[in-house]
Parts: C-alpha cells; structure tokens; sequence
C-alpha cells in the first residue's frame, strides 16, 4: 500500500500499487539496507523532502527485513527495477540514495537497468569494495550465494579466487569478471552527473569501512585505496573517468553506520547533499 505521509514522501513495497505525486523538480528515491526497510528510513526520507523541498519515494524490496537478508542480491535487483519501472513519475529521471547495502542495489540499478536515469547516486556507507569480518563460513558455498545477501559482497582477502568465480554480484557490479553486460554497465555509470560516496571511518558495521569508497583488503589485511586498484587504474567502471570530470565524490562523516539515517548526522549530511540536491 503506497502511505504518503505530510512530508510527501511516498512508500513504494515492491510489486505493490501506487499512487502518482506531482512535483516540480525531480523525485529522490530512498532505498534501505541489510536487515531494514522503508519504515526505518522514514524519518531520513521526511528530512529529505523536507530540507530540499523534493518528492521522496521511499522503497522497499519485498518484505522489508526478511528479503534484505535472505534473498540474493541478484534477485532483489530484479525486484528493485521492476518496481522503479511502474512508478511513472520516475520516467524522466531521478537522483538516487542508498543505504548500505541499499547503495549496491541502487549501483546495479544503474548499471543493469536505468531505463529511467539515475542523475545522481549517492551511497552512504555501501560496501562498494566488498565486506569481510571474522566470520568463518563458506560465504561462496552454492547455499549462501543464493540464499544469504551479504554473501554477494563477500570479499575474502585470502580468497580472491573463489571470490572472483563464485561471489554472485559484487565482482560482476564492479567489472572484476567480464561478461557480455561489463561495457553496457561501464557505459550506464559514465552517464551519471554525480556518484557520491559517503564514509565513516567510525563505521563498525562495513568492515573495512574504507570500503564504502571502493577501498578493500589486501591478503594481509592492508587497506588498498581506490586510485591504486586495476578497478581504476584500467578504468574498468568509468570511475576514474568519472573522476577527472569531477563526477566522482568522497566524503568523510564521523557517524556509526547506522547513524547517517538519523537526526544526530543531519547537520553533517546536509553539508554534502545540499551540493546534489
């Protein structure tokens, strides 16, 4: 059921009727991460319309909670176009905001689908170079590729191999193994006006949480930055493309994860979305 609250921000649940809203300028989409959904990105979503004067369609996947952690990201990203692609008023583009892991679906959108276009997408705290803690399972075992979310963005350090072969999202959103899709994605990013990477060295939850700035592990656990991978040297997305056009935005909070949906880093997130909204 689509909720409009008096802040005109719209909840969207995936394959479920809405309504149109007119606006004057163009929409922003909300998507949550892992283990969330719309209902705790309302009060962000309010903010947003609020301060910026924009409609807001916050959207969730499924079933909120469950399907952020159970479904493989594949299939979210499938849900997630289908439900951008009957929204109407999405037609002639519109800025982007993810959360977490929100943010990686938001990138997929873009580079998979995008029949309506992404202006600007801005991540906050998204695993973009991938996420490993001190978890043992065989995150790349046919069942939590396909049954685990956070497995599709596992990175093992150690190994890159089975990362490269096995993981079922991350490594094909990032151009790491080439399919007939990898041009079309690189294309699709290089359209963007803006990509904006918000991180937080306070960030307890992404591990490293340099990753939300395409930052990851080498196999000793040393932290390789984003301008020194083959991902951007070679630039296999259109990120460092992005980059020398000024196009390409890192920005530096000193929020836990969680927190850059909340009130208490308003003050900090406005000084960087008033640039893009």
């Amino acid at each position: 059921m689509l909720l409009l609250t008096p802040f005109n921000v719209t909840n969207v649940n995936a394959f479920q009727p809405y309504n149109i809203v007119n606006s004057s300028t163009i929409p922003v989409v909300v998507l949550h991460g892992v283990a969330s959904s719309a209902g705790k990105m309302n009060t962000f979503s309010s903010w947003i319309s609020d301060t910026f004067n924009r409609t807001v369609f916050n959207v969730e996947i499924g079933d909120g909670e469950s399907t952020s952690l159970y479904t493989s990201l594949p299939e979210q990203l499938i849900m997630l176009c289908s439900t951008l692609y009957s929204m109407k008023e999405l037609e002639s583009g519109f800025d982007f905001i993810g959360m977490s892991q929100g943010g990686l679906l938001a990138r997929g959108y873009v580079e998979q689908c995008n029949k309506f276009p992404v202006h600007n997408l801005i991540t906050l705290v998204s695993p973009h170079g991938g996420v490993k803690n001190g978890l043992t399972l065989n995150m790349y075992s046919n069942f939590f590729q396909e049954h685990f979310s956070i497995a599709g963005y596992w990175r093992d350090p150690t190994q890159l191999a089975s990362y490269l072969e096995k993981c079922n999202y991350l490594p094909l959103l990032n151009n790491e193994r080439i399919t007939a899709d990898s041009e079309t994605q690189k294309n699709n990013m290089v359209t963007l006006d803006n990509f904006v990477l918000v991180w937080s060295s306070q960030d307890t939850t992404v591990t490293p949480p340099e990753s939300a700035k395409f930052s990851f592990y080498d196999e000793d656990y040393n932290i390789i930055g984003i301008r020194d991978t083959e991902l951007y040297k070679e630039d296999l997305l259109g990120l460092r493309y992005l980059d020398e056009n000024n196009r390409f935005n890192e920005y530096e909070t000193n929020c836990s994860h969680v927190e850059h949906r909340d009130p208490v880093c308003y003050e900090q997130m406005y000084d960087i979305l008033k640039n893009y909204l």
